[in-house]
């Protein structure tokens, strides 16, 4: 159990370009991986093939930090394991129990099949409104935001700094 725990506690590591310099923080975007390992290795279950052929976007997030970066640097951001773990809890699970609460309650009141399609999406509607109000709180406190891990890579031509690899 502890082993478990101690699992969770551990930060999940990205790498990201600094794209955008503000006052307080930076913009960044991950350089994200083409789906899971098998899919890199060509037997995986597809993700990527759909990543290249959509050109899916790059993430941006927004990085709180004083350390001095500059557009082009790369870095390794760290996120709390049980923040992702939570964050994707409320993103998939709770439209899941909305959709499937509002077509039961309304399957149970009318015995109308359309009805019962109508409350089912009553019921997501409602569940993602919910989820996306939550996360806009969560947003505003900070508790879910990045952490810079490294900065792995300055700008070339930078003066300002003479290491090309510190750690954070």
């Amino acid at each position: 159990m502890n082993q478990e725990r101690a699992t969770i506690d551990q930060p999940v590591l990205e790498t990201a370009r600094v794209v955008a310099v503000e006052a307080e923080g930076a913009w960044l975007e991950s350089e994200g991986q083409s789906g899971c390992t098998n899919c890199r290795e060509g037997r995986g279950c597809g993700v990527s093939v759909f990543q290249r052929l959509f050109r899916l976007p790059r993430h941006r997030l927004y990085l709180p930090t004083h350390e001095s970066l500059t557009v082009g640097d790369h870095v390794v951001i760290a996120l709390s394991q049980r923040a992702v773990l939570v964050a994707s809890l409320w993103l998939y699970f709770a439209p899941l129990v909305g959709l499937l609460t509002g077509a039961l309650v309304v399957e149970a009141l009318f015995v109308r099949e359309w009805l019962t399609v109508l409350g089912g999406l009553a019921g997501l509607a409602g569940a993602l409104l919910f989820v996306h109000g939550r996360q806009q709180r969560q947003a505003r406190s900070g508790a879910f935001f990045p952490v810079l891990h490294e900065i792995t890579l300055r700008q070339a031509g930078d003066p300002s700094h003479e290491s090309s690899h510190e750690s954070v």
